[in-house]
């Protein structure tokens, strides 16, 4: 049942007659855990069909078992260089369009101060935060193109503003240098990206999902997985605007 890529960047299933005519289509990274997991539960249940991308093979075995006709669980490490290219060919078999990107993969840093930054996790978690949605925003773009309402969410952080670390409204002891440094690149990104998809009707959000009880969220953590996620398609569902930083809430945020 497997549609065998090079096992190290893509594997997933094959879709028969996936119905995406009418069906809105979203692509979510890190799918297998936390707020990715409960995206592919809330866009589920609202008649998506979802592109699940995991790491892991075990993932794509349970994603696939739940509903194998509107959950589409693939195999893909946003790392790799070669994703770009090979999941935009993958989806462009797949489906007709895609209406919502949802960049959510992350990766957690562990070494706290500037003494104690390591090069390797800085280049990780670029890796993930910044690199790895690029590479899914342009493997998507040709079939965001397409939708009449394409929307791309990128998963962001307050620890990303430059303008709450500056003034200390979060905490610098609470997050790492690679951390913030990850998701201030991301919040350009998505600047830069808003600016030029304007005019050809893609909107573009970066997005802190709040304190949510993940096994990256914050000691305070107040927020379920399952209600981060209905704030997060709503936002994408009945929010017009393009080119902020905003709370899942629909609350502005400091660049």
């Amino acid at each position: 049942m497997l549609s065998r890529q090079p096992l190290k960047v893509i594997e997933g299933t094959q879709l028969e007659g996936n119905g995406s005519h009418g069906q809105p289509v979203a692509v979510v990274t890190g799918a297998g855990r936390g707020i990715g997991r409960a995206l592919v539960d809330v866009l589920h249940a609202r008649g998506y069909l979802v592109v699940a991308i995991v790491r892991s093979l075990s993932d794509v075995s349970e994603l696939f078992s739940l509903d194998p006709q509107n959950i589409f669980p693939v195999r893909c490490d946003v790392t790799e260089s070669s994703t770009e290219s090979v999941l935009r060919e993958f989806l462009e078999r797949q489906v007709e369009r895609v209406d919502l990107l949802i960049n959510n993969a992350g990766f957690g840093a562990t070494c706290y101060g500037i003494e104690g930054l390591k090069y390797q996790e800085l280049e990780d978690v670029l890796a993930v935060s910044c690199y790895g949605p690029i590479r899914c925003v342009r493997a998507c773009l040709p079939l965001l193109r397409k939708s009449a309402h394409g929307v791309v969410i990128n998963m962001s952080s307050r620890f990303g503003s430059l303008e709450w670390v500056a003034s200390g409204v979060v905490p610098h002891d609470e997050a790492t240098y690679a951390y913030r440094i990850g998701k201030a690149a991301l919040n350009m990104f998505t600047s830069c990206l808003a600016v030029e998809l304007q005019g050809q009707g893609i909107r573009v959000l970066a997005v802190d999902p709040g304190k949510v009880k993940t096994r990256f969220g914050p000691k305070d953590a107040d927020t379920e997985p399952a209600d981060a996620a209905c704030a997060i398609v709503d936002l994408a569902e009945r929010n017009a605007d393009t080119g902020l930083f905003v709370h899942a809430s629909g609350e502005r945020m400091p660049w």
